[in-house]
């Protein structure tokens, strides 16, 4: 038998090894209210992890960040959880604790997007409660979770603010960018006021235009006065239009003229009639009388000759028709992608493709872009998404509960009582207001400044309890899709066809075509980008099947 030599490990236990191997460890604290009993939990939650990280011989206590008596649904509110983020980034934190995720970010989206981004950083962030650590769960599992997530959530955040603003336009009021040249904004009464001096310029547009004067000539004589735009900077001549445009000089107003596409992304496009508009006629004091608008309006249509009733030009109509509308992107020009088909094929059938809007328009101006058929896109995302399912982590049902526990916690109920009763009080108020005035009490003047003020305050709480209201039903559309992910998450099923529903909810954009740091084109390769800011890269082949090229997800695995 062969003599076999035992090499004896070598464990290097210096000071200097050990020193390395220790963790940085930091604790991250919040209480949502003022009140005695959050701060008694705030400063015990403090000395709890005080005592917790430097007990721990292997861990270098880095610190206590801590927000107080603020509102935890967004961090952009939270100075602490900020600098936090920004030093662990720094590779100042190896280790984050908190006690739960409801306590690191109410906003499953921020829970899942800031450990994504640790991950990364290897930074690992533990949740007591829930005793999971990030860096043990499996990338792709992060992102089937949000992409599920994704929608549900990000409308329920936003559904109040919606909600709050279509009973703004419907009363009328003044929703949106209050910034417009001509006018300032008075933040008191909450109303447009013409501003005097830019006025002028308005009214020297609109009878220049009138007169025969086009929008470039007129942005020109602009420059060449001095006169500067609304944002201090040269007028072109789309900025002349967009005050020929604009319904505000007459003193209109038309609201929602755009519309958020998705939660996720914020993107804002063109309503062309998606949504609801709410126009306003007579809204606030014009700075051109209605003879010279419709004037200066009929000439816009008629040069234009593309013009929509609101005065919007579209420049695709069926913008979102289809299920790839606005989501391929050129990679070598920038131009959206538009869709074609093709009916003259020899068997008699019909062949739909996507190709480069400028290639079809401007053929010199992107000659090098390819036409990809849908059926190629179709089969790229299944792909992706039969990936994503198959690599999933057993540790995914851990973490789905605790995001549900998160979701539902909130006192809509509570709150909605709670302002009853408040409402009752005012109400109560107000009728002894009108006895005293009955009875003479009171005179005309303070009645009717106390009448006013008091009916404000029930104003107010009438939209805050509407927007409670809306969180319960809300709430129940969520524990709707809830299902649906437990369901997608304790079963997964890869697919075989195409799901256009899936295919939204994950995919943020197509990039088709590259062109890398020196100029060199490869215009088959394919970027689907995800709306977590993952990429799945994909090659056309010359007879126009589909290879997987890299993911930038292969690093977290």
């Amino acid at each position: 038998m062969a003599q076999v030599e035992i090499i004896k490990a070598n464990l290097k236990t210096n000071e200097e090894e050990i020193v390395n191997n220790t963790k940085k460890v930091c604790a991250y604290c919040r209480v949502s209210t003022d009140s005695d009993e959050q701060i008694n939990s705030y400063n015990s939650q403090i000395k709890h992890y005080s005592n917790k990280i430097k007990s721990n011989p292997e861990w270098k206590f880095v610190g206590i960040y801590a927000d107080e008596g603020i509102s935890g649904t967004q961090v952009k509110n939270r100075t602490e959880f900020q600098r936090m983020i920004d030093d662990a980034l720094n590779g100042k934190i190896d280790i984050i604790i908190a006690k739960s995720i409801s306590r690191f970010a109410r906003n499953t989206l921020d829970t899942l997007k800031y450990a994504r981004e640790l991950r990364e950083h290897k930074v690992d962030v533990y949740f007591e409660k829930e005793n999971i650590h990030t860096l043990e769960l499996d990338s792709e599992m992060f992102l089937t979770l949000y992409s599920a997530f994704a929608q549900a959530e990000s409308e329920s955040t936003s559904m109040n603010v919606k909600l709050g603003l279509k009973a703004k336009m419907k009363r009328g009021e003044y929703v949106g960018n209050v910034g417009c040249y001509g006018y300032n904004w008075n933040k008191d009464t909450k109303e447009l006021e013409i501003n005097e001096e830019e006025s002028e310029i308005v009214k020297a547009i609109f009878n220049w235009y009138i007169s025969g004067i086009g929008s470039y000539t007129i942005s020109k004589m602009l420059n060449e006065k001095g006169i500067k735009s609304h944002r201090g900077k040269k007028w072109r001549p789309s900025s002349v239009r967009t005050i020929l445009k604009n319904e505000k000089y007459v003193g209109d107003l038309l609201n929602q003229k755009t519309y958020s596409v998705s939660p996720l992304t914020h993107k804002k496009v063109i309503n062309f009639g998606e949504k609801e508009k709410y126009y306003v006629k007579d809204h606030h004091v014009a700075i051109i009388d209605r003879e010279t608008w419709n004037k200066a309006r009929e000439i816009y249509q008629r040069r234009s000759g593309k013009m929509l009733p609101d005065g919007q030009k579209h420049n695709g109509k069926y913008s979102l028709k289809y299920v790839f509308s606005s989501k391929i992107e050129c990679g070598i020009c920038g131009a959206n992608y538009v869709r074609r088909v093709n009916e003259k094929r020899k068997d008699g059938t019909r062949k739909i493709y996507w190709a480069c809007s400028r290639r079809i328009t401007y053929i010199e101006n992107c000659n090098h872009s390819i036409f990809v058929t849908e059926d190629n896109l179709k089969e790229i995302f299944i792909q992706i998404y039969n990936s994503i399912i198959e690599r999933k982590h057993k540790t995914k049902d851990k973490l789905l509960t605790a995001i549900k526990e998160t979701l539902s916690e909130d006192n809509n109920e509570v709150n909605i009582d709670r302002l009853m009763q408040e409402k009752t009080t005012l109400e109560n108020r107000l009728s002894n207001l009108i006895d005293m005035k009955l009875d003479d009490y009171m005179n005309k003047n303070a009645y009717l400044s106390k009448e006013k003020e008091i009916n404000d305050k029930i104003k107010e709480i009438d939209d805050k309890i509407s927007n409670y209201q809306n969180r319960l039903k809300t709430n129940k559309d969520i524990s709707k899709q809830l299902k649906i992910v437990e369901e997608i998450l304790s079963a997964p099923k890869t697919i075989n066809d195409f799901n256009e529903e899936t295919f939204n909810n994950l995919v943020e954009k197509v990039i088709v075509g590259e062109v890398d740091e020196d100029g060199n084109i490869y215009p088959n390769i394919i970027n689907f980008i995800l709306k977590v800011g993952s990429s799945y890269q994909y090659e056309i082949n010359d007879d126009k099947t589909v290879s997987f090229r890299t993911t930038n997800m292969e690093k977290f695995t």
